[in-house]
């Protein structure tokens, strides 16, 4: 449940209150005149109906730029109000469209926080792979400055923004090479022990990694979908892209080159499954672009980042099959 208060002109009064009406608003209620001659239109809006309420009230406000839509939300009401006729009706998210991307945007923001934040984790997950500190792997896990612009990347390809598209995958990529750079001048320049159970654990892959991945992103939408923040704790320790790229850097600082491209599969192999399943997961909450354009944008998208990621694991997966003679 959210209230969703509307600052436009009162001309906008029969609409909005036919709109209400229709989207079935729990309550409703007009506040006294602005100094601009702007009224306030506040209505308490129950999960279930929230997006098909905002989508309509974008279109009745498209070509007025003078007009405000703000999404505020309820902590508890007394009395307690319904939120639903049909308690027995399915709601898929609790989050509409324009409130996950704003939520998600918050974590592609390339910025100092974000680069002090990569460039901690990755000192944090070097200590604790080189000395097989699990609590300390878990740690690095948990920051997970990485899984920000991963999941952004998943959503943004799902509705069709190129903007956030491009955004996010910015910040993930530069956030990556940030990693690798961090970690393998550690590597370089220290002796450490490049052989522990925690890095070479992560140059094996196997379809338990890609099953767990999968998983893992499915959950991660979810989570910021229903609003159960808690989870997302749990699906960072699980498909944590950190710990995976920093063990590529300390095997390639070592010239241990097979081994690293090990851990370079698994890392792409954690950031395509949260993408894939991610997008799924997204989409069957029901997540489209709002207009046309937009959901084309979003299939030709989708399709694309499909195509490439699987086509570059292809290429990676044969190129470590033939340095080891298997193929």
């Amino acid at each position: 449940m959210r209230i969703c208060e509307v600052i436009a002109s009162k001309k906008y009064k029969r609409i909005l209150i036919t709109i209400a009406e229709k989207q079935g608003a729990i309550d409703y209620w007009w506040s006294s005149e602005l100094e601009d001659g702007r009224q306030i239109f506040t209505m308490v809006v129950a999960d279930d109906t929230r997006q098909s309420l905002i989508d309509s009230l974008q279109v009745l406000f498209e070509e007025d730029k003078q007009a405000k839509i703000l999404i505020l939300p309820v902590d508890a009401s007394i009395p307690r109000l319904q939120e639903s006729k049909n308690t027995n009706e399915e709601i898929k998210s609790k989050t509409t469209r324009e409130e996950l991307f704003e939520q998600v945007s918050k974590g592609v923001n390339f910025n100092i926080n974000y680069v002090f934040m990569v460039i901690l984790s990755s000192i944090v997950a070097t200590i604790g792979l080189s000395e097989d500190n699990i609590a300390v792997v878990v740690g690095a896990m948990v920051i997970a400055p990485l899984l920000g612009p991963n999941l952004a990347l998943s959503f943004a390809a799902t509705i069709g923004s190129k903007k956030l598209i491009f955004t996010s995958l910015k910040s993930l990529l530069i956030g990556i090479a940030l990693t690798l750079c961090i970690t393998f001048i550690i590597s370089f320049f220290t002796e450490m022990n490049y052989l522990s159970n925690e890095i070479i654990t992560r140059t094996k892959v196997g379809i338990g990694d890609i099953v767990l991945a999968l998983a893992s992103g499915a959950a991660a939408a979810l989570s910021m979908t229903t609003g159960i923040s808690a989870s997302l704790v749990g699906v960072m320790v699980s498909v944590a892209l950190l710990p995976p790229a920093a063990s590529f850097a300390i095997l390639l600082a070592n010239d241990r080159l097979e081994l690293a491209a090990g851990a370079l599969i698994l890392l792409l192999i954690n950031t395509v499954c949260v993408q894939l399943s991610g997008s799924l997961t997204f989409m069957y909450q029901g997540f489209r672009g709002r207009t046309y354009n937009e959901r084309e944008d979003a299939k030709s998208g989708l399709t694309f980042f499909m195509a490439f990621w699987i086509v570059l694991i292809a290429i990676l997966v044969t190129s470590l099959m033939f340095y080891r003679g298997i193929i």
